[in-house]
C-alpha cells in the first residue's frame, strides 16, 4: 500500500514532466500590443453563484425583518399574560383538588 506521501511525490512528478515537455507558444507581438488588446478584450463576465445573488437580498431584508420583531415585541408586551395566573393560584393553593374535566370545563 502506497502511503500520501510517496503518492504526492508521483504526482509531482509526472506534473513536473508534463510541464517541462509543453511546447513553447511564440507570440508575434510585442508586449505593448499585446497588453492594449488584453484591455480592449474587457473583464470576463463571470456566471453568479447563488450566495452572489443571495446577500444582497439579506441585506435589503435585513431592516425590514429587525422592523417587525420590534413590532412585534410592542405588541407582546401589551398583551396581557396574568390570565394563567388564576389557575397557577389553584394549583399552587392546593385547597380543592380539579379534575381534568373542570379544567377544561367538560
Amino acid at each position: 500500500m502506497n502511503s500520501q506521501k510517496d503518492e504526492n511525490g508521483k504526482l509531482r512528478r509526472i506534473l513536473r514532466q508534463a510541464h517541462q515537455g509543453k511546447e513553447k507558444i511564440e507570440v508575434d507581438l510585442c508586449p505593448e500590443d499585446l497588453m492594449r488588446r488584453i484591455r480592449e478584450a474587457g473583464p470576463v463576465q463571470a456566471i453568479p453563484s447563488f450566495f452572489d445573488v443571495f446577500g444582497p437580498l439579506v441585506w435589503r431584508l435585513a431592516p425590514v425583518v429587525c422592523l417587525l420583531i420590534l413590532v412585534l415585541i410592542g405588541v407582546l408586551s401589551t398583551l396581557n399574560f396574568s390570565a394563567g395566573d388564576d389557575l397557577l393560584q389553584m394549583f399552587m393553593d392546593g385547597k380543592e383538588e380539579i379534575t381534568l374535566a373542570q379544567l377544561f370545563e367538560f
